[in-house]
C-alpha cells in the first residue's frame, strides 16, 4: 500500500491502536457523505484500508461511522483538495458544507423556532443527533456569547478536526438566527477543547 500522507500518519500515531482508536466514538455517516460528493477520495488517495472501504462504499446517511475514520478523511480532504497554505480556503468549504447539511430536511427541523440561546439550552441532546462518545458542554453564557468545552478521548481530534467543528458550530448558530457570527477553538488539553463563540 502507499504512504499514507504526513498529516494522517501524524494524526494516527497520537492514538493508541491506530486508525482502531476508541470504537465508543461515532459520528453520523451524512456529515462526509456530501462532502465526498464535491471533493472526492480516488484509489490515488492512500487510505487506511477501513476508511478506504468507507469512502468507496458509503453507507445511509443515519448510519453511525467511527470518528477517528471520519478524522482521516477529513485530513485526506484537506492534503487532496487544497494547497499546503490554503487552510482559509479549507474552512470556507467547510463552513459552506455545514451551512448546506444544516439545511438539509434531515436536520431542518432542529432549528425551526430556535434561537441561537434557546439551542444552546439543549445543547447535550443536539450534539447527540451528530457524536457518540464525546461530550459537548456549556461552560459560560452571556448575550450574544458563549463557551462551550468539548470532551474527548485523548488527542481523538487533530488540529484541522477542531478547526473544522468551529465552523459546524457558526453553521449551526447561524441556522439558529445568528448574524456576526464568529468562532474561535483553542487546545485546552489532550481531552478537551475549548470554543468561544459570539453573534450579534
Amino acid at each position: 500500500m502507499r504512504d499514507l500522507s504526513p498529516s494522517i500518519t501524524s494524526y494516527l500515531d497520537r492514538l493508541p491502536v491506530g486508525v482502531a482508536s476508541y470504537p465508543e466514538c461515532l459520528v453520523k455517516a451524512s456529515v462526509f457523505r456530501n462532502a465526498l460528493a464535491v471533493k472526492p477520495l480516488g484509489p490515488e488517495v492512500a487510505l487506511p484500508p477501513e476508511v478506504r472501504a468507507l469512502v468507496d462504499h458509503p453507507p445511509p446517511v443515519s448510519v453511525w461511522i467511527p470518528e477517528v475514520q471520519f478524522n482521516v478523511i477529513t485530513l485526506a480532504v484537506r492534503d487532496t483538495h487544497f494547497a499546503a497554505d490554503d487552510l482559509d480556503g479549507y474552512l470556507a468549504w467547510v463552513l459552506d458544507q455545514n451551512r448546506k447539511l444544516l439545511g438539509t430536511p434531515l436536520y431542518r427541523a432542529l432549528f425551526l423556532l430556535v434561537s441561537p440561546e434557546r439551542l444552546l439550552l439543549g445543547l447535550e441532546k443536539r450534539w447527540g443527533t451528530f457524536r457518540r462518545g464525546t461530550e459537548l458542554r456549556l461552560h459560560r453564557q452571556a448575550p450574544g456569547e458563549v463557551e462551550l468545552r468539548l470532551v474527548t478521548p485523548p488527542f481523538l481530534h487533530s488540529q484541522l478536526a477542531m478547526e473544522g467543528l468551529a465552523m459546524a458550530f457558526r453553521a449551526a448558530v447561524e441556522r439558529a438566527g445568528a448574524r456576526d457570527a464568529r468562532v474561535t477553538g483553542d487546545v485546552i488539553s489532550s481531552t478537551e477543547i475549548g470554543y468561544n463563540l459570539t453573534w450579534v
